[in-house]
């Protein structure tokens, strides 16, 4: 899982009074930009069903998926 074909972003957290400014604009920007450089097909993350305010960003920077997320915990 070295990130060659693909990268996979685990959390994409803005303090709370930086939000709205930008923030994570930049950070997805950036993350392109490192995709694009390692020549990476894809960028995929997770978040929360209720992380409306993220969600709505991502909507508007990414395509939805239709893969729900299961795990276990041993």
């Amino acid at each position: 899982l070295a990130g060659a074909v693909a990268g996979f972003l685990d959390d994409l957290f803005v303090a709370p009074d930086l939000r709205g400014g930008g923030v994570a604009d930049t950070l997805i920007e950036r993350l392109t930009q490192i995709g694009r450089e390692r020549k990476w097909q894809v960028i995929r993350w997770i978040t929360a069903e209720n992380n409306y305010r993220g969600r709505s960003f991502y909507d508007r920077c990414a395509t939805k998926t239709h893969w729900l997320t299961y795990e276990i915990r041993p």
